[in-house]
C-alpha cells in the first residue's frame, strides 16, 4: 500500500469503496450483481470489510496523536467523530422513512411501510422517532453506523490498553467477544424485541484487529509466513465450496452445513470471523491490490472511500429509493432483473458523483486562490 498526499493509504480507501459499493449492491431487491458479491463465495461479506478497515482507519487517523501523548485532543477527535456519525445515521434515517411514507402516500402501496421496521415508526410516530433518536430502533438497511458509533466511544479504552501493549488490547477485545457470545450480550433494541443487528459486544472485536493492523501498516505490516498463508487459502477453499454447493456437485451442502456451523451475522459468527481474517491475510500478501492500482476501478474506489461517510449516507437514501421504484413497477413489467441492473447502474455513478463533487469542493476549500484563476 502507498500514502498519497495526504497522508492516507490509499489501499484502505480502495477497500473501503468496494465495501460501500457492495454494501449498496446487496440491500437493493432484484439485481444479477447480488449474486456475484463476496458473500455468495465465503462466510464473511462487505460489513466484516467495513468493519476492519473502520478499525485500521481509526489507529492511522487517531493512534498518532494518541501514542504522542496528546491524548485529550485525540479523544476529543475520536468522539466528535462519533457525534458526527450519530448524526449523520439520525438523518438518513429520517429521510429513509420520509421516503416510503411519501411513496406510499404518492402510490397508494402501504406495503412499502407496512414491515415490522417502518410500521414502528408510522402507527407511533413520536415513540418511533424517539427510538430512532435513541439508536434503539434501526431500519434494515440502514444499521451500520449505530455499531460503528459504539466502537468509537469505546476506541479511546481500546487504545489506552494498546498503549501498554497491542496484544493486550487484542486479549481483552477477545474475552469481550467471548462473554458476549457465551452469555449472548447484546445491547437491547425498542420498541421492538430483541437486540442490535449488529452487536457491538461481538463486533468490536474485528475493530479491534483492525486497530491492531493499523498500527503496523506504516512499519511492514502483519508478517508474511508461507504455511499460514496456504492454511488461509485452504479456509478461504472449504468456504467457497460449501457456500456453492461444491460448485453445485454436492446440493443441499450448504443448507445442512449452516445448521451446524456458527455463522450468525448479528453476533458475529466464528466461521464469519475466520473467513474473513483468512481473506484479508491472503489479500494483503498475495500482491492484489497493488494489481488492481494498475487499473481504471482503483482511482474510483479510492476515491469514494476516500469520502466514505457521504457516500454511504448517499447509498443509503439511493437504496430507499431503489426499492420504491422495483416496488412500484407496473405489474406488467417483465423485466425486473433489467431495472435492478439500471438502478445499479445509476446508483454507482451517483456514489462517484458526490465523492468527486466532494473532492472538488475540498480541492478548493484548500487551494482558493487557484480555484479564482
Amino acid at each position: 500500500m502507498t500514502t498519497n498526499a495526504a497522508n492516507r493509504i490509499d489501499g484502505i480507501d480502495f477497500w473501503r469503496g468496494f465495501a460501500l459499493l457492495t454494501i449498496f449492491i446487496d440491500h437493493l431487491p432484484e439485481n444479477i450483481f447480488q449474486y456475484v458479491t463476496q458473500g455468495n463465495f465465503g462466510f464473511s461479506d462487505a460489513a466484516e470489510l467495513f468493519v476492519f478497515l473502520s478499525g485500521a482507519s481509526v489507529a492511522l487517523a487517531y493512534g498518532p496523536r494518541f501514542f504522542r501523548g496528546e491524548t485529550a485532543a485525540a479523544i476529543r477527535a475520536v468522539f466528535l467523530r462519533a457525534f458526527t456519525l450519530y448524526w449523520v445515521q439520525i438523518l438518513i434515517s429520517l429521510l429513509t422513512i420520509a421516503i416510503f411514507a411519501a411513496a406510499a402516500l404518492w402510490w397508494d402501496n402501504d406495503d412499502l411501510i407496512n414491515d415490522d421496521d417502518r410500521g414502528t415508526v408510522m402507527s407511533s410516530p413520536l415513540r418511533g422517532i424517539s427510538a430512532i433518536v435513541a439508536l434503539a430502533h434501526q431500519f434494515a438497511n440502514v444499521n451500520i453506523l449505530p455499531l460503528y458509533v459504539v466502537l468509537l466511544l469505546i476506541t479511546p479504552a481500546l487504545l489506552v490498553l494498546a498503549r501498554r501493549n497491542d496484544w493486550l488490547m487484542l486479549i481483552a477485545s477477545g474475552l469481550l467477544y467471548l462473554v458476549a457470545r457465551v452469555f449472548e450480550l447484546n445491547l437491547p433494541s425498542w420498541p421492538l424485541d430483541g437486540g442490535w443487528y449488529f452487536n457491538p459486544l461481538a463486533w468490536q472485536f474485528i475493530f479491534a484487529i483492525g486497530l491492531f493492523v493499523g498500527r503496523r501498516l506504516r512499519s511492514g505490516g502483519i508478517p508474511f509466513d508461507r504455511r499460514l498463508f496456504a492454511l488461509c487459502l485452504a479456509v478461504l477453499a472449504a468456504s467457497f465450496a460449501v457456500l456453492t454447493d461444491g460448485c453445485g456437485l454436492v446440493p443441499g451442502l450448504w443448507r445442512d452445513m449452516r445448521e451446524v456451523l456458527d455463522h450468525s451475522k448479528t453476533h458475529l459468527g466464528l466461521v464469519r470471523l475466520v473467513h474473513y481474517l483468512a481473506l484479508a491475510y491472503v489479500i494483503g500478501h498475495s500482491g492484489l491490490t497493488q494489481l488492481l492500482r494498475r487499473t481504471w476501478v482503483f482511482s474510483p474506489l479510492a476515491l469514494m472511500g476516500r469520502h466514505s461517510l457521504p457516500v454511504f449516507a448517499a447509498g443509503c437514501v439511493l437504496t430507499a429509493i431503489g426499492e420504491v421504484i422495483v416496488k412500484t413497477r407496473p405489474e406488467d413489467f417483465s423485466h425486473p432483473l433489467t431495472l435492478g441492473t439500471a438502478i445499479v447502474a445509476g446508483g454507482v455513478l451517483a456514489h462517484y458523483a458526490v465523492a468527486r463533487v466532494l473532492a472538488a469542493r475540498r480541492s478548493v476549500e484548500l487551494h482558493p486562490v487557484l480555484a479564482t484563476r
